[in-house]
């Protein structure tokens, strides 16, 4: 038996080292944080040990600077407390991992392992009930970056240079609060804050010209803080849960994501 069911997995982001530029990868709050519990005296049940005990799958939409993101993301219970996921987006950001979750009759925590298109990922969640409709929610994790990114330019007279970055080892923390509203309305706010661990590094090489040059701008290479907020609104129609989730930072473009769950 299980008290609770949850379903997560964190927000990713990229940076051009202190946040150049910053894309979120995965989906929001609604499809990844979502604590379900079961109503008040109501026990869950299994016959089979090691069947599968819930299986997710979503669709998201994600509009930023006017074009759309399409995640397929899903999840998939092993016996009691282990389950795996994994998600692909048509940035062909691609993401896999395995969760191990531990329950009390305080809080529910769930340790997880990731590998993804530009690294790895560890991480723990802990969720706290604090009445029959809010839940408290806690998240970290640390990610390591491995991909270096680089674009070709065309100065012109043949000059062909090489502008990239290695992003900055990250760690992500997570703390929000679940509402269940209604018996089909959920709502969700979550504050974020990325911290760089180490500073990346920018360089730029023109072969021609004779330039190779790391941090060119010493801004890129210093250790860089962001914060971002996520309001989500999640419904729930027989195994379906579509949602909408509005994503605020205070110094660059926000965005919103419109997202379908099939569970069953």
């Amino acid at each position: 038996m299980r008290p609770c069911k949850l379903l997560f997995s964190v927000i990713g982001i990229t940076g051009l080292c202190s946040g150049y530029v910053a894309t979120a990868h995965a989906t929001s709050i609604a499809n990844d944080i979502e604590l379900i519990f079961p109503p008040k005296g109501i026990v869950i049940e299994h016959d089979v040990e090691g069947e599968p005990l819930y299986k997710s799958v979503g669709l998201d939409v994600k509009m930023q600077d006017g074009e759309a993101v399409y995640t397929l993301n899903a999840s998939v219970d092993i016996g009691e407390t282990w389950r795996m996921f994994g998600e692909y987006d048509s940035n062909e950001f691609w993401e896999v991992g395995v969760g191990k979750s531990f329950y009390t009759s305080f809080m529910f925590t769930e340790v997880t392992a990731k590998a993804n298109s530009v690294g790895y990922s560890a991480g723990i969640f802990t969720g706290i009930p604090v009445s029959e409709t809010v839940i408290l929610m806690a998240d970290t994790n640390y990610n390591w970056y491995t991909e270096e990114f680089s674009f070709g330019f065309d100065l012109g007279d043949d000059y062909q240079g090489e502008l990239g970055f290695t992003p900055s080892d990250t760690v992500d923390i997570m703390l929000g609060v679940s509402w269940s509203a209604h018996a089909r309305l959920n709502v969700s706010y979550s504050y974020n804050h990325v911290y760089d661990t180490r500073g990346g590094n920018s360089w730029v090489t023109v072969p021609e010209l004779g330039i190779d040059e790391r941090c060119f701008l010493d801004i890129n290479c210093s250790k860089g803080n962001f914060n971002y907020h996520d309001i989500t609104l999640t419904t729930q129609i027989w195994k379906f849960s579509p949602y909408f989730t509005y994503t605020y930072f205070a110094d660059r473009e926000n965005f919103y994501e419109f997202g379908l769950v099939f569970k069953w």
